[in-house]
């Protein structure tokens, strides 16, 4: 019975970190589509909620790619509501930035979101260039992990669209129509009483 007990209190102190490494790992999403060039109506609109958000944005690259690129690299991402975060090209301190098997780290400043949901990178030169993964991370947000393992085409948002976007509220239904005008109109018995006299008077005459 003693040592049951000793087993219960070794596992209590444990359960905080079981509980804290379950939440961890939750907090972080993954997703497992291929990315793919954005839509011909993808627009770009900076749509500013009240106050700004830091991101960081963690870019590796695969170690297929060349050990140097001199393309420009841009970043739109968001949440489906239309709040985005744009960088049409990254601040690079390195010569060296998008090399193989690099990790590259930029913070940027934005609107602040909820949850991202898409992400896209752009490329401006002829480099064969191969992000492997890229990672947005902010306080206000769950982590949000994004796989490429591909080139990225040359002039071409190019990336990934989970995002199930807000409808934009219906239009009110139309009026019901109008129910004709009685104003002036007499029911007919009202105008057959009112014939009795008229009648009736020129019987007696």
């Amino acid at each position: 019975m003693k040592q049951k007990s000793s087993s219960l209190n070794m596992a209590t102190p444990l359960l905080p970190f079981f509980i804290f490494s379950l939440f961890s790992i939750s907090a972080s999403q993954s997703t497992g589509s291929l990315p793919q060039p954005a839509s011909k109506s993808l627009s770009i609109a900076y749509i500013r909620e009240a106050g700004d958000c830091n991101y960081r944005v963690n870019i590796t690259t695969s170690c297929s790619s060349p050990f140097y690129i001199s393309s420009e690299i841009g970043v739109l991402f968001g949440d489906a509501h239309g709040n985005q975060i744009y960088e049409p090209k990254l601040e690079v301190e390195s010569g060296n930035a998008f090399g193989k098997c690099r990790k590259d780290i930029f913070e940027l400043i934005g609107p602040c979101t909820d949850q991202i949901c898409f992400f896209y990178l752009y490329k401006n030169g002829s480099d064969d260039w191969i992000p492997e993964t890229v990672e947005i991370s902010s306080p206000d947000i769950d982590t949000v992990k994004y796989t490429y393992n591909s080139s990225i085409p040359n002039d071409t948002w190019y990336g990934f669209d989970d995002c199930q976007y807000f409808p934009s509220p219906s239009p009110p239904p139309p009026p019901p129509p109008s129910v004709p005008s009685t104003a002036g109109c007499l029911p007919r018995w009202k105008w057959l009483a009112s014939l009795i006299p008229v009648l009736f008077s020129s019987f007696l005459l």
